[in-house]
């Protein structure tokens, strides 16, 4: 159930689909998950699927797919926050990572530099102006298709 959320001071319009596309890939393989998960799509107005109908404005809207039960990985682009990082207003990112299990002081450092990476690429943030909290919840603290996970 890994969950990647970014809140940055990045125009909306900066955010483009390939990146919640290869975050999703590139955590679930560096996590161990599977590849075909939900993917939050904060492109106001459009679709992820084509048989879904358009979105209405300032609507966040999750695509699915049919996977095994609890296992998918979210990704969530919150772009045009008002923010800061060490007194400048320049691109910068504030994220979690949340997972049941899967979270620890090796493990932390190869998805810093993987996140960072994909974060620097595709919205041009310097890694020097990024934070990721890592957070290993309990199983019996996530819900999900109307239970929990413990």
């Amino acid at each position: 159930m890994p969950m990647f959320v970014v809140n940055t001071n990045v125009e909306k319009d900066s955010v483009k689909p390939e990146l919640l596309s290869e975050a999703t890939q590139e955590l679930a393989k560096a996590m161990g998950k599977p590849a075909q998960i939900n993917v939050f799509d904060i492109l106001q107005g459009q679709s992820s699927q084509a048989h879904e109908p358009p979105l209405r404005p300032r609507v966040h809207r999750v695509a699915t797919a049919k996977v095994p039960a609890g296992q998918y990985i979210a990704v969530h682009i919150i772009p045009d926050q008002m923010m800061m990082f060490g007194g400048k207003g320049d691109p910068c990112a504030l994220c979690s990572l949340t997972s049941i299990g899967k979270i620890s002081g090796a493990q932390n450092k190869q998805y810093s530099k993987l996140l960072m990476g994909l974060l620097s690429k595709h919205l041009g943030i310097s890694p020097d102006r990024i934070y990721i909290n890592f957070v290993d919840i309990e199983a019996a603290n996530v819900a999900w298709n109307n239970t929990t996970f413990g």
